[in-house]
């Protein structure tokens, strides 16, 4: 409302930061979806889509082009994953 001041939060540095989704996840497990993803929502960020499946998982991983990091970061998700198998089947 005019001449009302805003609440302290909506200018605290952190809750500015908040708001700016770098990463943008979400899960997506359904037997009819077999093609899907979705964009970065800020320029410098990533879409990462995942599906659990039975026995493996699938991920989309989306950003512009002109960030250049899509490919390690696939490799290192990859890397990471393998790792927690290893982990589980040494058990």
């Amino acid at each position: 409302q005019d001449g009302e001041e805003a609440p302290a939060l909506y200018s605290d540095p952190v809750f500015q930061r908040s708001k700016r989704w770098r990463s943008s996840t979400s899960q997506l497990t359904h037997p009819r979806f077999n093609l899907w993803g979705y964009g970065e929502v800020v320029p410098d960020g990533v879409g990462l889509a995942y599906a659990v499946l039975p026995n493996s998982c699938v991920f989309n991983i989306t950003a512009l082009k002109s960030t250049g990091w899509t490919d390690q970061l696939a490799e290192l998700l990859e890397e990471a994953l393998l790792e927690m198998r290893q982990l589980l089947e040494s058990e």
